[in-house]
């Protein structure tokens, strides 16, 4: 082995993405071999300092995504993937580890965009493995089990993952916590109007496209909050141009008076994961829908309830003991009455998640 090359990366204004990076990092420094990340976005990553952490960026060439989106078959799409990601693959020999640290990217139809990379180091007599991920049981049908099959290893951050794949013969498995709950907090100055308890919401904008209720109950959920907490820590946790959770805490704080929004607080855009992480580690809850901003409640003992979506949630919930903190996004209308429970039962809560995160494996 003379390289590790990371990809299913899609660029560190996802900071769940970035969170795994971090955490992971020093793990694979330990191989003492040169690491390579295919990127999305190099600029981002630039912008947060896993430049520094890798010894290359290696960004794919996006121009090629709306030929391969409008393919009209497999095949065609797994061509048009390795022309998105040629220089990276280009990289790929017999002494060439490939590391998928996507977390979830084998839970949506485009997983593809990681069976290039894995099937480009198996004809190249390169070893694959997939790190800390989630896949959803649903989705593998044989082509999906075919490629999961042929991993050299996976590793499963929940149990569910692990359970789907060992009833369709994939054995090659070890199941171990996601690597953001180890990653470090990063203390930074508080921002401004950050004082006395503090509660911490995070709202994504995927889900709000999914549910038309979900973004009262929010609303619901906020005001309980800022009724029973000093502040309200909004807490963005992905920034993508074409995802970006600060627009749909900005459609939350529409609907609160003049009142509620001035116990308002904002995490700093140019925090890192690390410094979201020590934020939400100084707040009494966390409502959110992200993955990674729950990691880093559960991971700090931060009692945390989460609106969800996929496997992830709820096998990483479920692992916790905190499967009853995990709503289904079509169960949202819940979210009002849980937050009022988690809020009055965050002391017994913060003890359970400091006992299990203290029991963790590493």
């Amino acid at each position: 082995m003379k390289k590790l090359l990371l990809y299913g990366h899609g660029g560190a204004y996802n900071h769940g993405a970035e969170a795994i990076l971090r955490s992971s990092l020093p793990v694979f420094r330990r191989a003492g071999v040169s690491i390579f990340l295919s990127t999305h976005f190099p600029e981002q990553d630039q912008k947060f300092g896993l430049d520094k952490l890798v010894d290359r960026l290696i960004p794919a060439d996006l121009t090629w995504i709306p030929q391969e989106k409008a393919a009209p078959d497999y095949k065609t799409r797994e061509l048009l993937a390795a022309q998105i990601y040629r220089d990276a693959l280009n990289e790929i020999d017999s002494e060439t580890v490939c590391i998928g640290v996507g977390g979830d990217n084998y839970c949506y139809p485009n997983w593809h965009r990681q069976s290039i990379f894995h099937r480009t180091a198996k004809e190249r007599g390169g070893q694959s493995i997939l790190w800390g991920c989630s896949i959803q049981p649903e989705l593998i049908d044989e082509r999906m089990a075919a490629v999961l099959r042929g991993h050299d290893h996976i590793f499963a951050r929940e149990s569910l993952t692990a359970a789907a794949l060992r009833t369709r013969g994939i054995t090659q498995i070890t199941q171990r916590p996601d690597p953001a709950f180890f990653l470090q907090p990063e203390p930074i100055s508080l921002p401004v109007g950050f004082q006395g308890s503090v509660a911490a919401v995070n709202l994504s904008p995927m889900l709000l496209r999914r549910s038309d209720r979900l973004l009262s109950d929010f609303v619901q959920a906020a005001r309980f909050l800022l009724n029973k907490a000093d502040t309200l820590l909004l807490l963005p946790h992905v920034t993508m141009p074409v995802d970006d959770d600060r627009e749909a805490l900005e459609k939350l704080v529409f609907h609160l008076s003049p009142e509620e929004r001035r116990r308002l607080c904002q995490v700093p855009d140019k925090a890192n994961a690390a410094q979201r992480k020590y934020l939400i580690s100084r707040c009494e809850l966390l409502v959110c829908c992200r993955t990674h901003a729950s990691i880093a409640g559960y991971s700090s003992g931060v009692p945390t309830l989460v609106v969800g979506y996929s496997v992830k949630s709820r096998g990483i919930g479920l692992d916790l003991g905190m499967e009853q903190w995990v709503i289904p996004v079509e169960n949202s209308v819940k979210l009002p009455g849980l937050t009022a429970k988690l809020w009055e039962t965050r002391n017994e809560i913060r003890v359970l998640l400091q006992r299990q995160i203290k029991n963790m494996p590493p």
